[in-house]
């Protein structure tokens, strides 16, 4: 291996300063390791061509022993990232470690990146689990490089804003319980009181303005009526019906009650409609969930151990955390491309970032950043596992058994059906003409409620129209909610009904290891 005898170095004013004497020489294979992980992921290969040549000389070579925390959860002082070259590091927040794979990092994970990207202090604390050998670079290095990255052509915002969507997106899909909650819906308690108390996430909270709208409108032409015509009942009573102004509007209402009926059947069914494909939605994300372990079952069940410990072999585990990954990977794409708030993981710099977040190796970054416009990347990653379990049958790394195999096959092609089948729910929810219809329908007939009640109930039309607006709008809002379980058309965000995909994800991750490491010990 050559070396690279360049040292960098950052002054007030911004310059390069090379010096062969004031740094150990490094190797040109580390040298590579740097640029390969940090220009790669964290700079989205922004850089100019001298950039790149002097990146690994602004980085300094340490250790850490076994327990030494590398960065504590809080720190204001954030004035350094790392890029793990051997060894482990556990990374927990609000003292809890993150599920595996996410807690436990190795060689070419970057540490401590987000925290001099945002300027703000450290979010998990960071120990070796191992001794540890890392390159260690300086926020003023950080600095000097990020703001000479050049952004690709018709971008409209800078790496960090990119970076920051990117990471709120995998912080959610890979954190903890404890910092983003674990209900794929919002959870109900039955007590009458418990309910009555709800605001957030309710239909309420989306249907008061119209309410009150209509409320207004109300008001408005009750005092018309008062103040333009010589009414001979005052506030409170009913209106009189021989008067000659109510008796002309009591045909409206006589005619708009007739529309109640055929308003209420048809936004009933039509809610209906929308209850049933939300359903088949969520129905549909838990049987995607059951294959995807039952791949991982079947693979821990079979796979080879060793005859003195009983443990899985090294390569049995090998192909273990390989489908594993392949199979996260596949899942969290998949609700990417089925997802408006996380399909900034499609892109290159998305899968990049992934990388950089140990989510992926750096080949399979290279893979799926490389992929022809018509192939996406979950598409890639089901191959991939189908692929490395028949591989891993031709070595034996776990039973070469035709049931076997057509069990995994079976699931395999099942999961791309399934996800389809969501995709095509999705696509053709509803016909643009029935929900046009309805819409209409339902605002026709709140629009004359003001009108058509008056005559009977004068005054009290103002309470009585709130509450059918309140009921109908609602329930036609609460119906077009439910069109849009993923909350794709932003119609309402963060209602009550729209999943939480990342906690869907989450599950997932959690569960593609559960079972092989279930079965890493056993009793016989």
């Amino acid at each position: 291996n050559g070396h690279v005898d360049v040292d960098f170095d950052v002054e007030g004013d911004g310059d390069i300063i090379s010096d062969v004497e004031g740094r150990a020489n490094m190797t040109q294979e580390e040298a590579n390791f740097i640029r390969s992980n940090i220009h790669n992921d964290l700079f989205d290969r922004g850089l100019p061509p001298d950039a790149i040549e002097l990146l690994p000389t602004s980085f300094d070579k340490v250790e850490y022993k076994k327990g030494t925390v590398l960065m504590k959860q809080g720190d204001d002082i954030a004035d350094f990232l790392i890029l793990v070259d051997d060894g482990k590091c556990t990374i927990s927040i609000d003292g809890k470690e993150l599920p595996y794979p996410y807690g436990t990092v190795g060689r070419g994970t970057i540490i401590g990146e987000n925290s001099l990207i945002y300027k703000k202090p450290r979010g998990a604390t960071v120990t070796a689990k191992t001794d540890v050998s890392a390159w260690r670079q300086s926020l003023e290095s950080f600095q000097y490089f990020m703001n000479i990255v050049e952004t690709e052509e018709g971008e409209d915002e800078d790496i960090p804003a990119q970076l920051l969507k990117i990471d709120k997106v995998i912080d959610k899909i890979s954190g903890t319980k404890t910092a983003y909650g674990g209900n794929v819906i919002k959870q109900i308690q039955p007590n009458r009181g418990w309910l009555w108390r709800r605001w957030t996430g309710t239909i309420l909270q989306h249907a008061w303005k119209p309410t009150l709208i209509n409320m207004l409108v109300t008001t408005g032409f009750v005092l018309a009526v008062h103040s333009k015509t010589k009414s001979t009942w005052t506030f409170g009573m009913l209106p009189n019906k021989s008067d000659p102004f109510v008796s002309r509007i009591l045909g409206l209402g006589m005619a708009w009650k007739y529309t109640m009926s055929i308003t209420t059947f048809i936004l009933s069914f039509f809610l209906s409609q929308a209850y049933n494909l939300w359903r088949d939605v969520y129905h549909t994300a838990r049987v995607v969930q059951g294959k995807l372990s039952d791949i991982n079952l079947l693979l821990a069940c079979s796979a080879e151990r060793n005859e003195d410990t009983g443990k899985y072999t090294p390569k049995a585990q090998t192909l273990l955390e390989d489908v594993a990954r392949y199979t996260r990977l596949f899942h969290a794409f998949t609700w990417a491309s089925l997802s408006k708030k996380m399909d900034i993981l499609l892109g290159v710099r998305g899968i990049r970032r992934l990388t950089c977040r140990g989510w992926m190796t750096q080949k399979e970054c290279e893979i799926l950043s490389s992929l022809k416009p018509n192939v996406q990347p979950q598409h890639a990653c089901l191959m991939w596992a189908t692929s490395r379990i028949l591989k891993g049958m031709k070595e034996g790394a776990v039973t070469d058994d035709h049931v076997l195999r057509d069990q995994i096959f079976e699931r395999t092609t099942a999961l791309q059906g399934v996800f389809s089948g969501i995709g095509g729910k999705l696509a053709g929810k509803m016909p643009l003409a029935y929900a046009h219809f309805v819409q209409i329908l339902v605002d026709v007939f709140l629009f004359l409620a003001p009108f058509a009640l008056y005559g009977e109930l004068g005054i009290w039309s103002v309470p009585a129209v709130g509450i059918l607006t309140l009921f109908y709008s609602g329930l036609l809002d609460l119906a077009k909610i439910l069109l849009d379980p993923l909350d794709k058309d932003d119609f309402y965000n963060n209602a009550s009904v729209n999943m939480d995909i990342a906690v869907i994800i989450r599950e997932s991750n959690a569960g593609s290891t559960r079972w092989m490491a279930g079965g890493q010990d056993l009793p016989f």
